[in-house]
């Protein structure tokens, strides 16, 4: 069962990372097979990608409300805050709980306390602007945009929320200033260009519109797609005790969203590449009665895409022979026989298609591919350009025509038929990649140079391209260049294959384009003709015209190649940051770079076996790479898992002996295994080599407080914050070490440094009430408590402590108030119940005060309240004698 989950989990990894729909979609499908955690944190991911996305939305709501996780994870929360008001990444994860449920006035006073702690969190102030943006406050949400970009005027991310909010508000011309400062800032904010573009396309610039849009969708994908986003709302309403079902796991209760549950689901996952689950879906449609014939077509496309020839031409002429008016399935039954090595068979099939529609652009293309491929050439040309005009819009036939013009050796048309492509649409990236194969036939490589540079540009992921230009720049002599053209290229295919022709089908909410199998080069003749062509100059200065020069040599820097998906990580957005370094990766970022970066990202989501994993991956591409081992190291800390570091840890210092990052970690690694004394002598050689780190003294007085070496400890923290006055913290644990030594005045001084710095510090707060009590100043205890519990009118520690100023005030009716309260909050609480009995007391409501100590020795008979409580129901008893009325 265990290994079917990790099956499961596994399609996270292949899925576009960019894609919210995908996201919401393989949620659904977790959520069906029992992974409630895995099914919220897609659909989690989907409204980071896309915070628009109602049914991701309604998703998470479902996912929350019908198991429970939501109240679970905030109790949790809260629990967490309440043992450490500190806990940035607690109030961080709460706020964004309230957020993704639309709870936003949770979100935002989560996120204020951030702020309040540190004015110039960027990230707090970018989350603040999304809640007020998601719930419909544009102007405060404008405000807090504009507040970020004052922050970090340099932030893509800040400039593209501000454009946003700002398109929103129909302030066009500011939005489109802000939004086309962030594409300055970063050319790769996907998100950017895209907005831009339907601003460009409001105000009439249509050219410049599609120039926008066809940037966005190289940087994502995903613009480009149209795709069917799941719901769980059919799910769920269905759902009776036990597992989760779909509505096809019993009978089908009709209607149109429920009959068609499965055909959707099939539809998605068959979009996403998962033929074999589609496959299954397709099956469970047929068996719940969804419409046959949809279905069967369906599978048969899926077998056609999964190469599985004779189950999709069983199924196709099961569907001609029922309806042979179609010319789609005829077309589509020719793309199969053609796969199968029948020639003729896929002829006669197209030939159908044709009789059935005459202007069938597909058919003529995949006739024509066939024709060529059996030599009849001058009938392939003709129908190629039949196809051509049959449909303008699509490219395909032209670039099969320059291909079987490139293979023939006729020059001159080929270098039309690219030509005819590129005036169309100057990013097709097959028409480059032809154009240059063309120019290196002429013997002009640095123009060939160009044309593979710019087929590299429109499409990253093409080996061919990469190839092609890795062996031109090697002909030219760039050998460097070269290199690293075709170690990009093996990345991303390890075998060069050259350009194939391409046949098509009518593939819905997809790429029709499918490669010929097998490659037909060799039955094409070169005509000895076409070696004699000269190309005209003026041909190329008008296909390059307008087109900034290339330098198709210089790779991106890793630096720049992972900018934008640090600005998220730095804001945040740890989603977004994860899917743009994956996109970052595969437009060509160093693999090493982004494996650090996908482990520091997965560490700050709190994933520290995906971050180790990742870490690991980068040190054994590189072994040099110190912050890949600092990384792993860190990560094994958090699972608690340090002291399996320490050989690694040790060996590494000894090769960096002179890194004081190594030595703090050694430090760390040693404290992890037991090794205190080791620890400090780690921790004095890093030191000495970055005396000016606060970190290094801090570490020195946690391990002095280790070894209640108190004297050192207290050295250690004031030396830290000397050096950082913002490790508020430290003020509270100095106060703290005072008071183990009854110094009094230190602690309270050390205590209001803290509050001073952070007047909301609840726990400094606590502690400084503790000390008024004990020193007999009860007055001010009680103040500074009410102006924390205005704050935090939650806070149980800090309500607890009131009541028992009171008491020591003598205020006791107000004492009992409070106690109450906290009883009500947790009536198992003996700290509680047992205060209230002694104030009870106090009042000399002694058969009340009994009871409460009675509970409290019920509830835990061995706690030293209920030893206390056992004297005091004594006591109490001879005191309601000598208090009664009939003793008076």
């Amino acid at each position: 069962m265990e290994r079917q989950a990790d099956v499961l989990r596994s399609f996270a990894r292949r899925i576009d990372p960019s894609d919210a729909g995908a996201h919401n979609n393989l949620g659904v499908f977790y959520f069906k097979k029992g992974l409630i955690e895995e099914a919220i944190e897609r659909f989690r991911i989907a409204l980071e990608l896309d915070p628009k996305m109602t049914v991701a939305q309604r998703n998470l709501e479902i996912s929350y409300t019908e198991t429970g996780y939501y109240d679970r994870e905030v109790a949790e929360l809260r629990e967490r805050l309440r043992q450490d008001a500190d806990d940035r990444d607690a109030r961080w994860e709460l706020g964004r709980a309230f957020a993704t449920l639309g709870l936003y006035d949770g979100a935002i006073a989560e996120f204020g306390e951030l702020l309040s702690r540190r004015p110039d969190d960027m990230a707090a102030v970018t989350q603040i602007g999304l809640a007020e943006k998601q719930r419909g406050n544009l102007d405060a949400a404008t405000e807090w945009f504009r507040k970020a970009v004052e922050i970090e005027p340099d932030s893509t991310v800040g400039q593209f929320y501000l454009g946003e909010v700002l398109y929103n508000r129909g302030q066009q011309a500011e939005a489109l200033e802000a939004l086309t400062r962030a594409t300055e800032l970063n050319p790769d904010n996907a998100e950017a260009h895209y907005l831009i573009a339907f601003l460009l396309g409001e105000d009439g610039r249509h050219d410049e519109a599609r120039a926008a849009t066809k940037r966005a969708i190289q940087l994502n994908p995903s613009f480009g797609r149209a795709q069917t986003n799941l719901s769980l709302e059919h799910y769920v309403g269905n759902r009776k005790s036990g597992p989760f079902r779909l509505p096809g796991d019993r009978a089908s209760e009709g209607g149109e969203e429920g009959g068609l549950a499965h055909s959707k689901l099939g539809q998605a996952f068959r979009e996403q590449g998962y033929y074999s689950d589609a496959l299954r879906e397709y099956r469970l449609a047929l068996d719940h009665g969804e419409d046959r014939r949809t279905v069967l077509h369906a599978m048969a496309e899926v077998y056609l895409l999964k190469a599985e020839h004779a189950a999709a031409l069983d199924l196709y002429e099961a569907l001609v022979s029922e309806d042979p008016s179609l010319p789609r399935l005829w077309n589509e039954r020719g793309v199969v026989l053609h796969q199968l090595g029948r020639p003729d068979d896929a002829i006669a099939s197209y030939r159908a298609a044709l009789e059935r529609q005459s202007d069938y652009s597909l058919a003529l293309n995949n006739l024509a591919v066939t024709l060529a491929q059996e030599g009849a050439l001058d009938e392939a040309m003709t129908h190629f350009r039949a196809a051509a005009d049959a449909d303008r819009s699509l490219a395909m036939p032209r670039l099969n025509l320059g291909l079987l013009f490139l293979k023939s050796k006729r020059l001159q048309p080929a270098l039309q038929a690219y030509q005819q492509v590129l005036a169309a649409d100057a990013t097709a990236a097959p028409a480059w990649n032809g154009l240059g194969l063309v120019l290196l036939e002429l013997g002009r490589p640095e123009d060939a140079r160009n044309a593979f540079a710019r087929a590299v540009e429109s499409a990253p992921e093409s080996a061919e391209a990469h190839y092609n230009l890795s062996f031109v720049l090697s002909t030219l002599g760039e050998y460097d260049a070269a290199l690293r053209s075709v170690t990009r290229a093996q990345t991303i295919d390890p075998y060069y294959v050259p350009q194939k022709f391409r046949l098509a089908i009518d593939l819905q909410l997809g790429d029709p384009l499918i490669n010929v199998v097998p490659e037909i080069s060799a039955d094409i003749e070169a005509e000895a003709a076409g070696a004699d062509f000269e190309v005209d100059p003026g041909v190329l200065d008008e296909i390059f015209a307008g087109l900034a020069p290339v330098q198709p040599a210089q790779a991106p820097s890793a630096e720049d190649a992972f900018a934008l998906a640090r600005e998220y990580l730095n804001k945040g957005l740890f989603d977004l940051a994860a899917t743009e370094a994956k996109r970052s990766q595969t437009r060509g970022g160093d693999p090493v770079e982004g494996a650090i970066l996908a482990g520091t990202i997965h560490a700050r989501q709190g994933l520290h076996g995906e971050a180790m994993e990742r870490f690991r991956e980068a040190r054994l591409q590189a072994p040099d790479r110190v912050d890949a081992y600092l990384g792993e190291f860190t990560a094994l800390l958090a699972l608690n898992q340090g002291a399996e570091a320490a050989d690694d840890a040790e060996a590494l210092a000894a090769r960096f002996p002179d890194d004081a990052d190594v030595g703090f970690m050694l430090a760390r690694v040693r404290l992890a295994k037991g090794d205190p004394a080791g620890a400090l002598t780690a921790l004095d050689q890093a030191r000495s080599r970055a005396p000016q780190r606060a970190d290094i003294h801090r570490l020195e007085g946690d391990i002095a407080s280790r070894m209640e070496d108190w004297r050192t400890a207290s050295e250690a923290y004031r030396s830290a914050l000397e050096l950082d006055p913002k490790l508020i913290d430290l003020q509270y644990t100095l106060g703290q070490i005072h008071e183990r030594g009854d110094e009094w005045e230190a602690a309270e001084a050390a205590y209001r440094a803290a509050l001073n710095a952070l007047p909301t510090y609840s726990e400094a707060a606590v502690a400084l009430a503790k000390l008024f009590v004990k020193r007999d100043t009860p007055r001010a205890a009680v103040d500074l408590l009410v102006d924390i519990l205005s704050v935090y009118p939650s806070d149980l520690e800090a309500l607890a402590m009131l009541g028992r100023a009171l008491i020591k005030d003598d205020r006791l009716d107000e004492a009992i108030q409070v106690f109450q309260r906290l009883v009500a909050y947790d009536d198992a609480s003996v700290e509680a119940i047992f205060h209230l009995g002694v104030a009870l007391a106090r009042k000399r409501l002694f058969a009340q005060a009994v009871a409460a100590w009675r509970q409290v020795v019920a509830l835990e008979p061995s706690s030293s309240e209920a030893q206390r409580a056992r004297r005091l129901i004594r006591s109490a008893a001879d005191l309601q004698q000598v208090f009664s009325p009939e003793a008076a």
